[in-house]
């Protein structure tokens, strides 16, 4: 095992968390709060040095990395980045322990969107600004894991996505390289476009950026303690739809924009689930609740608005909210529970299941079931134009199989904290999709995570380390066969 290599790369990736930090600090120093300002100055400091001291320490190899550690790699980068994002929480704010400054700091970088923090209004700008900055960073982290890492490590079928992402064979096709600096250029476009909308819109210019960070990531932290509801203007409202909606999308698709390449976006069979599943859903809840309550023609708009950004929301794993949905009967309350796994679109920054997932699935089932009515029939199924291999059927049933152990363990392991059964159902699928906002009186879309004890924190904290690294990349350092020298 080359640690020198391993511990090289979290080196570097901490002496760049480091000097993010100064960001956030300029901004308080700007605002005149000195205190808050030199809390992040001292954690970049804490941050570069350590991270420094470990470049020093090290030697750094071109060699590639194995698979081995590029498992230990993938893990132990996110756990040191998220211990050090959690510092300016710990010296900006006396009142906040550690656990819940890990916590805010691990669903700020799984974008998760679940806070802790009751009163957002009394922060200072700095700590919100780190908040949405920590969505950013984290989607970048997410782009780089779901391209490079995961396909590598044929986790949960993402080796199929690799040949997607790859493209055509050709020598003309763009290098792995191109398409990860290609998506890195789209996914800054992205933001920089929905600050700008925003601000047109009506938000203040530091309200738009940090929400153009937090919609572009599918995050949902907010500036403001009732989130999008705050601003009351339907044109935001719709912009956040958009901009949802966009995140939800595989970021590849900004590769084949720029490559004139429509025919790959028109044949992704992800793609066109994904929109079938919004526009379903939406038509569905919006008829419902038409159906349920009385109304005048000007209500009709808000009926179909609201239930957008909610079913948007949730499908994308955003955390934003406009209004409390548990409201609309407890049809709409079971309805989103199975809502919050599948998630957006493989190659994005949602959480879930996704549906790349979800649609090897059908096509699994729905082979099973001809071969079932046609014994001596072959019947393979089929990605696009490529057939679905033993591997990858193996690896997506294999993560949706971890997802659902995961999900049962965890709502047994939250429910000795002394929760009801909703909290810990709806907070387990909350985490493990890094949905943000779950279901019940405690934890409910318009609460926070505030009530919850520490332990149980402490549990929704690996829960969302544990959804976002797909399983696989966490759980196999558990295993002692990983660690044998053989291996």
């Amino acid at each position: 095992m080359r640690w020198q290599s391993i511990f090289s790369i979290i080196g570097f990736m901490l002496v760049l968390c480091g000097f993010t930090m100064t960001l956030p600090a300029a901004l308080d120093w700007f605002y005149n709060n000195k205190f808050s300002a030199r809390s992040f100055l001292t954690s970049a400091a804490l941050t570069v040095s350590f991270g420094s001291i470990l470049l020093l320490m090290t030697e750094q190899k071109q060699a590639p990395l194995k698979t081995k550690e590029m498992f230990i790699t993938t893990t132990f980068v996110w756990v040191f980045f998220s211990l050090f994002c959690s510092l300016p929480y710990l010296f900006s704010l006396s009142h906040i322990s550690f656990v819940k400054a890990f916590f805010e700091s691990v669903s700020g970088l799984t974008t998760t969107g679940a806070t802790i923090f009751q009163n957002l209004e009394v922060l200072p700008k700095g700590i919100l600004f780190w908040r949405s900055l920590t969505h950013w960073m984290g989607g970048l982290g997410i782009l780089v894991v779901a391209i490079l890492i995961l396909p590598t490590l044929r986790i949960g079928g993402m080796q199929l996505f690799n040949i997607e992402v790859s493209g055509e064979t050709n020598r003309d096709a763009p290098s792995t390289f191109q398409n990860v600096s290609g998506i890195l250029i789209y996914f800054f476009f992205l933001t920089v476009l929905a600050s700008v909308c925003l601000r047109l819109a009506g938000m203040s210019m530091f309200d738009a950026i940090n929400h153009a960070m937090s919609v572009v990531a599918t995050g949902g932290f907010s500036t403001h303690n009732e989130s999008i509801a705050y601003f009351n203007s339907p044109l935001i409202e719709w912009l956040i739809i958009l901009f949802m909606f966009l995140g939800g999308f595989p970021l590849m698709v900004g590769i084949y924009l720029f490559h004139n390449h429509y025919e790959g976006i028109r044949n992704n069979e992800q793609i066109k689930l994904y929109i079938f599943l919004l526009v379903a859903c939406i038509s569905v809840f919006s008829f419902l609740r038409w159906m349920s309550v009385s109304f005048d023609n000007g209500e009709l708009s808000t009926i179909l608005r609201t239930t957008s950004f909610a079913i948007t929301a949730i499908l994308t794993t955003t955390g934003f909210t406009l209004d409390n949905y548990q409201l609309w009967g407890s049809w709409a309350v079971a309805s989103f529970v199975f809502l919050m796994l599948p998630g957006g679109c493989t190659g994005s920054t949602t959480g879930g299941i996704k549906l790349f997932r979800i649609s090897i699935m059908m096509k699994i089932i729905h082979a099973k079931l001809k071969s079932t009515a046609r014994p001596h029939g072959v019947f393979i199924p089929r990605y696009g134009p490529s057939p679905v291999a033993e591997d990858v059927v193996f690896g997506v049933l294999t993560f949706v199989g971890l997802y659902l152990v995961s999900l049962i363990v965890g709502t047994v392991v939250l429910s000795f904290c002394d929760l009801d059964f909703v909290t810990c159902f709806s907070g387990a699928i909350s985490a493990l999709s890094n949905i943000g906002p779950a279901l019940g009186n405690d934890i409910g879309p318009d609460k926070t995570f505030a009530l919850l004890p520490s332990s149980a924190l402490g549990i929704l904290t690996f829960m969302m380390l544990l959804g976002r690294l797909e399983f696989v990349a966490v759980l196999i350092l558990f295993f002692p066969f990983f660690w044998k020298k053989n291996i």
